[in-house]
């Protein structure tokens, strides 16, 4: 008799304390103070994903655009009237971050579902540990717009849903080379694409 394996992860709604005990162990500077994460839990939710015996393994915090939160106060400085009306922005993965595709293919949908016709914005902390995690968020299908600070002094890159893009011919551009990249974005440009060649990554970009 042929048996069906259960998933390796479930899809879920964390708790306020089941989030808290995962971004307690992240140096995020996006989660802290502990008061603020619990602001965002309040108006906001934790989509997560979970073990077979129900245990957090990964998740991000879900905030609706018009949140009384700084995370999304910044971001709706930066999008000017565009940041009027709904929307949902994504803050960055805490737990275990090779689930992260699990963690976008759960978050995402319902994000979308939220925003209605808003924008769909999604923030990973510009760190060097998190380099290797932005191609992923390419492959979510969304795109890299920005990178800014958004809560307190933390940079971030800003990643928005863009349903219907044909990109032009890509130019490449070296992660590393951070000049060149916030003038292309600065201009509009997106980086929808992502390549890593001697552990370098480079990417794509054109413009929307």
């Amino acid at each position: 008799m042929l048996q069906l394996c259960e998933p390796a992860v479930r899809p879920r709604r964390l708790s306020a304390e089941e989030f808290c005990l995962l971004a307690r162990r992240e140096a995020s500077g996006f989660y802290r103070p502990r008061s603020e994460v619990l602001r965002m839990l309040a108006v906001g939710q934790a989509p997560g994903v979970c073990g077979p015996r129900a245990e957090p393994l990964a998740a991000m915090i879900e905030l609706p655009l018009t949140a009384n939160v700084e995370a999304a106060g910044a971001l709706r400085r930066f999008l000017g009237r565009q940041g009027l009306g709904r929307g949902s922005l994504l803050g960055p993965p805490v737990g275990d971050r090779e689930l992260l595709p699990q963690l976008l293919a759960a978050a995402l949908p319902q994000a979308c579902r939220h925003a209605g016709a808003g924008p769909v914005w999604a923030a990973l902390e510009a760190t060097p540990e998190a380099e290797e995690l932005l191609p992923m968020y390419l492959e979510a299908g969304l795109v890299l717009r920005a990178a800014r600070p958004l809560s307190g002094l933390a940079p971030c890159w800003l990643f928005a849903r863009a349903p219907g893009l044909r990109p032009a011919e890509l130019v490449w551009v070296p992660l590393a080379d951070r000049p060149r990249l916030a003038a292309l974005l600065g201009r509009g440009w997106a980086a929808v694409a992502a390549e890593t060649a001697a552990g370098q990554v480079a990417l794509g970009l054109c413009p929307l």
